[in-house]
């Protein structure tokens, strides 16, 4: 008799905790999304370029570059990833001494560079919640020019590549959509330091790029 009230009571207890170890809370199935894919464009300014190796000067001019990314959530409202753009920037190629004096003496002539970024990227706000949020990047990689081109007769220009280190860091505001992903507007400025090559102590090697960039993050593996 003992017995079966004893085996009574464990079976009275154990429905309940039962049935709050399989009951899930609303929601609580709800998976974050785990990946961002991204693009945007930009409206592209870069200050002026003195490379002491081709003993030019270049100066640019605004364009539109085009940027992807791809984030991995490492938690809710914050990813870490990679970012990269693409620009073919309209420029002014010309000798240093033409830059600093005004006479031309071995200078070129109007000209374009097709303009690479590349980097890794921390972002946090956003995270494809609904709703406005503030919004932060940092990233940190390179700035790559090449194929400098002469627009008057399409002579390659030199040099053929350059690759300078680079960091930037934007703030802006974020729109999320339930289920889509997200939109934002980001004002990034960057600081790329130039090869020292050729240049005397007092040349300037950093030079700034201001981009205001619109674009969209679709969110995936919800």
């Amino acid at each position: 008799m003992r017995r079966l009230g004893l085996v009574a009571v464990i079976v009275i207890f154990a429905a309940p905790a039962g049935a709050q170890i399989l009951s899930v809370p609303k929601g609580g199935l709800k998976r974050e999304p785990s990946v961002f894919v991204g693009a945007s464009l930009g409206l592209f300014n870069l200050q002026d370029v003195y490379d002491g190796s081709t003993k030019t000067a270049w100066g640019f001019s605004q364009t539109i570059d085009y940027a992807g990314s791809v984030e991995f959530a490492v938690s809710p409202g914050s990813a870490f990833g990679v970012t990269a753009s693409y620009a073919h920037v309209p420029m002014l190629y010309v000798d240093s001494i033409q830059a600093a004096t005004g006479v031309l003496t071995n200078g070129c002539c109007d000209a374009h560079v097709n303009v690479y970024t590349i980097g890794a990227q921390f972002s946090v706000g956003g995270g494809g919640s609904p709703g406005f949020h503030q919004l932060i990047v940092v990233n940190a990689g390179i700035i790559a020019f090449e194929n400098f081109t002469s627009d008057r007769d399409g002579r390659r220009l030199a040099p053929d590549r350059n690759i300078d280190p680079r960091i930037g860091i934007g703030y802006g505001f974020d729109y999320g959509f339930q289920k889509m992903g997200d939109v934002f507007l980001v004002q990034e400025y960057g600081v790329a330091l130039h090869e020292s090559t050729g240049l005397s102590g007092g040349d300037r090697r950093q030079y700034q790029q201001q981009t205001t960039r619109l674009g969209f993050k679709l969110a995936l593996g919800r």
